[in-house]
């Protein structure tokens, strides 16, 4: 019981930092292997606990976590049942029924809060482009937390610079496939995504690039002790940095030696 009452604490500590930057808008890229060893508590009792107490901590503003899946690369994609492969936390709040999952199906979101209706209209053209959730979040300027991930791990908005910058390893692809709901088909659909070259595979690095938010001081680590920590940037801040990176480096993220 003192783990978990300690773990609660510390958590709690943690979104009241958070809460202090007055962003309406917050998107939760998680992870919670750190803080399930660290407190040495089950990982499902950790990934519930986060979820609950992000959603009674913020229940004033809009939250957003990603939700990525595989599935449409395999042609089919369903909203209620495709797994997440962005961690524990997104499958639970999936699977609560509590969370609109926005319609990329490459890159959902699941949300909740104020702004859900704007979400709601959104025309993506492509993944990371006008009318994408990423865009949104750019021009309202949210606030992304990478919980217990560093910033090369948990700051997915970061490839929205990559398409800015037209980096030379990615191509425009189209992906179709069919989209069902709870198992129910719905409708053919497409996404349209900047995809790296199977060649550059194996050679992406994503390392590199956080050294110039960490050069300018555009993001802040908060840390409550090595089991439970937080990197929080501007999803303006992320995507403009990042543009300069890549501008600088157009190969700035793969490995080129042999």
């Amino acid at each position: 019981m003192k783990n978990k009452a300690k773990f609660i604490y510390d958590f709690n500590k943690l979104c009241q930092i958070i809460y202090r930057k007055k962003n309406n808008i917050i998107v939760f890229q998680t992870d919670i292997i750190s803080s399930s060893i660290s407190y040495k508590l089950n990982g499902q009792y950790v990934a519930n606990k986060i979820l609950l107490e992000i959603e009674k901590f913020f229940f004033s503003k809009t939250i957003l976590f990603p939700a990525f899946s595989n599935d449409f690369v395999r042609k089919k994609y369903d909203i209620k049942l495709s797994k997440a492969n962005t961690g524990i936390i997104p499958n639970i709040a999936i699977s609560s029924g509590r969370y609109f999952r926005s319609e990329s199906p490459l890159h959902s979101f699941l949300v909740k809060g104020k702004k859900l209706e704007e979400i709601k209209k959104l025309k993506q053209t492509t993944t990371w482009g006008q009318g994408s959730v990423f865009n949104w979040l750019y021009n309202n300027n949210a606030l992304w937390v990478s919980l217990n991930l560093n910033l090369n791990r948990g700051c997915a908005i970061h490839h929205m610079a990559e398409e800015k910058a037209k980096v030379p390893y990615r191509f425009y692809k189209l992906f179709r496939g069919k989209l069902f709901n709870n198992g129910k088909y719905e409708k053919d659909v497409f996404e349209k995504k900047y995809s790296y070259y199977k060649k550059y595979y194996k050679k992406l690095n994503y390392d590199k690039w956080p050294s110039i938010m960490r050069h300018n001081r555009d993001f802040e680590k908060i840390i409550i002790n090595k089991g439970l920590f937080a990197n929080i940037s501007t999803a303006k801040k992320i995507v403009d940095r990042s543009y300069i990176f890549y501008k600088k480096n157009p190969y700035g993220s793969i490995n080129l030696k042999k």
